[in-house]
């Protein structure tokens, strides 16, 4: 698989893993916990990774430098 699927992929799954953590946090009641902070840093890794993947295959274009 080529290198800018699998940032999309890693940064989607980790997007949802991470918003998961940060629902389940809220659901069980402990809104200032090591699960809220792991899941808004989970779901950040994700938006890096996603953003990563889908800059990777972009060229100029012809105007560009």
């Amino acid at each position: 698989m080529e290198r800018s699927v699998q940032l999309i992929v890693a940064g989607g799954i980790s997007l949802t893993a991470g918003l998961w953590l940060v629902a389940a946090g809220d659901r069980i009641g402990v809104v200032e916990s090591m699960w809220l902070y792991g899941g808004i840093a989970l779901a950040a890794l994700g938006v890096a990774a996603l953003v990563g993947g889908i800059t990777h295959d972009l060229t100029d274009g012809p105007f560009g430098a």
